[in-house]
C-alpha cells in the first residue's frame, strides 16, 4: 500500500508539498547527505550516489515496514526484530541484507575518501564529520527543538498515515521517538511519585460472588476469510461442527483489537490485564514489565484464590514475554516448545490449533482432579503465523478459494481445520467444565490487506467467541481491554459503569508499568 507520500493529494493550491516538510525533513535529508559527501572522491557515481544509500535505504524500510504493520516505526521496534527469524527467514534474511547496504556505503566512501586525501586531512574530514553528527544527536533530542518541533509539526490524532504524509518520513520518525524518550521518563517519574492509582478498585469493583473456572484463549491472526471483498468459496470454509457456538446471528462476536498485522503482546496485554496498550514508553509494554507484580487482571484473581495458568505456543524470545508473565502473576507458564515432543512439525511451521488443545486439555484433566481452587486458564496460539503454512498431507485443500492472492487461499482452508479445532475443543471444555466461561479471540488480523486484498470491517476489528455455562453471548462491540472488566461482571454478579477517561486511562496504564520496574 502506497502509504507515505511526502507530497499532499492535489487541491486548488496545487501544492505538492507542506510547509511542515520544508521545515525538517529537507533540511534534515540536505544536512545527513553533506556529512557523508567527499568532494575529493574521483568517482562521480560514489562521489554523488553512495551518499543517498542511507536515506534510499530508510525510505525503502519505513515504506516496508508500514505496509506490514500499519504503523510508523520506532527505536524501541529494534527490539523484537530477531522474532522475524523465527516464522519469515527470507524476510529476516532480506531486512539484515537491506540494512547492511547502510554500513556498507559508508565504508566504500570512507575507504574512497582514504585514497583521495591525505592522511592528516582525512582524519580531520572524519573528526569534523563525526562532530557534526553527534551534535545533529544532541540538537534533535534537545528540549529546545522537541519543544519547536512541536509548535510546527502537524500531528493528526485520527491518522498516523495523514501525520507522515504531512511531515514526511524522518520528521515524523524523530517526532515519535522522542515522544517515547518523554514517556520513559513520565515512566520513572510516575514510579518515584505517589500518584498511582488503585487499578483493581477502578478496574475490578466489587466482591467475587462466583468463582466461575474461566478459559481465555488467543489465537494468531484467526479471523474470518469470509469477510474479504471479492472472495468466492466452491465449498464452505467454517466448520459445521462449529455453527452451534456462534451468536442467535450464526456470526462470531466482533471486538477491536489494540494491533493490526503483528504485535500479538499488545493483544495479550489488554486481555491479561485489563488497561489499554498505549504504547507510550514502548511500542510493546511486554519489553518493558521487568518481572515485578503489577496489578493485572491474571494478579486480582490470584489474590481471590485463583489457580492462574498459561499454555504458550510463541517462542519463549518474543517480545520478553518470560518476564512479562512473571509481571502479570501467573501461576504457571507453560512453553510449549520448551515441551519434550512438541517441536515444530516439518511444512507445518507452529504447532496446530487443535494439537495446542489436546495438550491444553489434559492438562486441564489433570489440574482439576487434584484441585478445588478456581483456574484461569490462559492460552496463546501461534498456527495462523505467516506465511499460513498448512501440512497438506493431513490437512488438504477443502475448497477452491476463487481469489488472486495465493495467501488468501491458504488461510481460507486453515481457517475450515482451525474452526474444527476450536468446535472440538469447545466441546471438550463445556463436558469438562460446564460452568465456565469460555472466551475465543484472534489476536490481530494478518498483514496481507492493501489494495489487493480488502476487508469489510476495520482492521482491528476480530472475530471472536464468548460462552458462558454452555450459552453463546454476543460481546460485538467491545475492546480487548474491555474483556476482563466484563468477566469481572459475571463473576461479582454486577454490572459496573466504568467512567473510563483518556487521562484516567494512562494513569492505570503508567500506574500498572510502574509497577512492573524492580
Amino acid at each position: 500500500m502506497d502509504y507515505s507520500y511526502l507530497w499532499s493529494e492535489l487541491g486548488s493550491s496545487g501544492r505538492f508539498f507542506t510547509e511542515q516538510f520544508y521545515w525538517i525533513e529537507v533540511p534534515f535529508i540536505i544536512m545527513c547527505s553533506l556529512t557523508l559527501f567527499f568532494p575529493k572522491i574521483n568517482s562521480r557515481f560514489v562521489r554523488y550516489f553512495f551518499p543517498l544509500v542511507p536515506f534510499l535505504v530508510l525510505y525503502l524500510m519505513f515504506d516496508l515496514f508500514y505496509n506490514y504493520l500499519m504503523r510508523m516505526p520506532l527505536p524501541s521496534d529494534f527490539q523484537n526484530m530477531i522474532s522475524i527469524f523465527e516464522f519469515e527467514l527470507e524476510m529476516a534474511v532480506g531486512t539484515v541484507f537491506i540494512f547492511l547496504l547502510i554500513p556498507a556505503s559508508i565504508v566504500v566512501l570512507a575507504y574512497s575518501a582514504s585514497k583521495n586525501l591525505q592522511k592528516s586531512e582525512y582524519n580531520l574530514s572524519i573528526t569534523v564529520r563525526l562532530l557534526i553528527i553527534a551534535s545533529a544527536f544532541f540538537a534533535l533530542t534537545s528540549s529546545a527543538f522537541i519543544h519547536y518541533h512541536k509548535q510546527i509539526f502537524n500531528y493528526s490524532v485520527w491518522s498516523q498515515e495523514d501525520t507522515i504524509r504531512e511531515n514526511g518520513k524522518f520528521s515524523s520518525f524523530i517526532y515519535y521517538a522522542n515522544n517515547e524518550n518523554s514517556n520513559n521518563k513520565q515512566l520513572n517519574q510516575f514510579k518515584a511519585s505517589e500518584s498511582q492509582i488503585d487499578i483493581h478498585k477502578t478496574l475490578f469493583p466489587g466482591d467475587l460472588k462466583q468463582a466461575k473456572n474461566i478459559h481465555i484463549i488467543a489465537l494468531e491472526s484467526f479471523f474470518d476469510p469470509r469477510l474479504i471483498q471479492n472472495i468466492e468459496f466452491t465449498q464452505p470454509i467454517l466448520a459445521q461442527e462449529l455453527n452451534q457456538y456462534l451468536n442467535n446471528q450464526k456470526s462470531f462476536s466482533f471486538v477491536t483489537s489494540p494491533i493490526y498485522g503483528g504485535g500479538t503482546a499488545q493483544a495479550e496485554f489488554e486481555l491479561l490485564t485489563g488497561v489499554k496498550a498505549l504504547s507510550k514508553v514502548n511500542q510493546i509494554e511486554f519489553n518493558v514489565m521487568q518481572g515485578n507484580i503489577t496489578s493485572s487482571f491474571v494478579n486480582h484473581l490470584n489474590q481471590h484464590n485463583y489457580q492462574t495458568l498459561a499454555t504458550i505456543a510463541a517462542s519463549p524470545s518474543f517480545f520478553n514475554s518470560k518476564q512479562a508473565y512473571k509481571s502479570l502473576d501467573f501461576s504457571k507458564v507453560t512453553f510449549i516448545e520448551e515441551q519434550i515432543g512438541f517441536m515444530r512439525l516439518n511444512g507445518e511451521g507452529p504447532i496446530f490449533d487443535g494439537e495446542l488443545f489436546d495438550y491444553n486439555l489434559n492438562n486441564l484433566r489433570a489440574t482439576l482432579s487434584k484441585t478445588d481452587q478456581p483456574i484461569f486458564n490462559y492460552v496463546l496460539g501461534m498456527y495462523g503465523h505467516m506465511p499460513f503454512a498448512r501440512d497438506l498431507n493431513k490437512r488438504p485443500d477443502i475448497s477452491n478459494v476463487i481469489h488472486a492472492d495465493e495467501r488468501v487461499k491458504r488461510i481460507s482452508n486453515q481457517f475450515y481445520y482451525r474452526t474444527k479445532a476450536i468446535a472440538e475443543y469447545i466441546k471438550a471444555l463445556i463436558e469438562l467444565d460446564p460452568n465456565s466461561i469460555i472466551f475465543i479471540t484472534g489476536d490481530h488480523l494478518p498483514s496481507i490487506f492493501g489494495k489487493e486484498i480488502k476487508y469489510t470491517l476495520d482492521n482491528k476489528t476480530n472475530i471472536s467467541l464468548f460462552i458462558e455455562n454452555g450459552k453463546t453471548i454476543d460481546v460485538s462491540g467491545k475492546r480487548f481491554y474491555e474483556m476482563p472488566w466484563y468477566i469481572w461482571d459475571r463473576l461479582s454478579k454486577s454490572e459496573d459503569n466504568r467512567q473510563i477517561t483518556s487521562a484516567k486511562m494512562e494513569s492505570l496504564y503508567f500506574t500498572l508499568l510502574s509497577q512492573s520496574q524492580l
